[in-house]
């Protein structure tokens, strides 16, 4: 990037409008392109659940399978393998059913924390067997594309069914007040 500033070099104010204009720069950089992890792996945007394990076990995983996802940057359609989880939707460059999965290997992750919503997609990609995943705290929508409208309809069926149940699990004296 080419960044051209004007330097105001009027007593000490000189530095702190630099380091002002490069807080400026890391949050739109951040905003634009999204946090990066380990090894290129997709950080969660600031949405990472404190009590996430840093596995997903085998046991733990409702659907997994293979699916076409759109990048979050560039927008390029990939082939991701998808795992389910009571907690949340990660993606990985590599998947074999039953394995277990380290979340900082995740090239997205998206937790049920944030609420989401999730509907077909057809018209918004022009893409027969797509859906998607929107997180309702900032809008935004995460399309994947399956290989039939039988599985498009298994993955948001799992994840509707999941989304449901967050919502009716509630402690009913701390809901009702008795």
């Amino acid at each position: 990037f080419v960044c051209a500033c004007t330097l105001f070099l009027v007593g000490g104010q000189f530095f702190s409008t630099m380091a002002g204009m490069l807080s400026n720069f890391q949050d739109k950089m951040k905003e634009m392109f999204g946090q990066s992890g380990p090894n290129g792996s997709a950080a969660p945007d600031g949405e990472m659940d404190p009590n996430a394990p840093a596995f997903v076990a085998s046991k733990d995983i409702v659907k997994e399978g293979w699916v076409t996802k759109q990048s979050r940057n560039i927008r390029e359609w990939r082939r991701r393998y998808v795992v389910l989880t009571n907690d949340c939707i990660a993606t990985f460059k590599n998947g074999v059913p039953g394995q277990s999965y380290a979340l900082k290997d995740a090239t997205e992750l998206v937790f049920f924390n944030t609420a989401l919503a999730v509907k077909s997609a057809e018209q918004e990609t022009g893409k027969d067997n797509a859906f998607c995943v929107q997180r309702t705290k900032d809008g935004r929508y995460f399309y994947f594309v399956a290989n039939s409208q039988q599985e498009k309809e298994e993955w948001i069926g799992a994840i509707g069914r999941l989304m449901v149940r967050r919502t009716v699990i509630m402690d009913p004296e701390e809901e009702c007040g008795y």
